[in-house]
């Protein structure tokens, strides 16, 4: 068995690294283009998540986010142990990357979530749990649902984990993953509104999870049959 601490830790070091790197490579631009570091950061997270599945998506499906697992208890796709074992993994996975990055890269660690200034508690609650909402139900319908394009889901959820960090980053730094902001804060000692990063993911895992199984009981495949027939008829 594959385990989860292990991709766990690579993932959130390469990502919470790519952080720091982002911070001190661009650091001459920042003042002026902090896109350039979004990029950068956005990257790192999309590409790391994605390059962490793909190493271990064969052996146990590549599980590294506690909210998608409890998206994936809700829909049906993994059962309580599982859920409970994956997530206390994935937290000490975390959690040793973070202590990781923050001792061998010199600058001061910066990769606690936090609401910043010019969003409001409610509005980052939203943002956190609508974005976590749309990553589990990718993860649903390509990973979890048997297709003729599942081969693409380690970089397909990559590339949306890439999209939902240059969108939230100036706001939250981007969570959507609890076992991510537990580490971070941890490390840091920063606690303000953590519970956002827990409640929100786990939320918007849970609504994915009940709309999988909703189009799962009407048979939604239907809707578009033939869609992995070797050819058209």
């Amino acid at each position: 068995m594959d385990p989860p601490h292990n991709r766990m830790f690579i993932f959130i070091f390469i990502s919470l690294g790519g952080v720091q790197s982002a911070l001190k490579t661009s650091s001459a631009e920042l003042a002026v283009n902090p896109t350039l570091a979004f990029i950068e950061i956005s990257m790192c997270f999309g590409f790391g998540l994605a390059t962490a599945i793909f190493f271990s998506y064969r052996i146990s499906g590549g599980a590294l986010n506690p909210a998608v697992n409890f998206g994936l208890f809700v829909a049906g796709a993994m059962d309580p142990i599982t859920l409970v074992a994956y997530t206390v993994a994935q937290c000490l996975g975390a959690t040793a990357a973070c202590a990781a990055v923050s001792a061998i890269f010199p600058a001061k660690f910066a990769g606690a979530n936090q609401v910043f200034p010019g969003i409001s508690v409610v509005q980052a609650f939203f943002l956190e749990l609508i974005l976590t909402f749309g990553l589990v139900l990718t993860v649903l319908f390509l990973a979890v649902e048997k297709s003729k394009i599942t081969f693409f889901a380690p970089l397909m959820i990559g590339i949306y984990v890439f999209i939902a960090h240059l969108l939230a980053i100036p706001y939250t730094n981007t969570s959507i993953n609890p076992a991510r902001s537990l580490g971070a804060s941890i490390i840091t000692g920063t606690w303000d509104n953590h519970w956002i990063f827990w409640v929100a993911p786990m939320s918007g895992g849970a609504v994915a999870g009940l709309i999988y199984r909703f189009y799962k009981m009407i048979g939604y495949e239907t809707l578009n049959a033939g869609q992995d027939a070797d050819h058209v008829v």
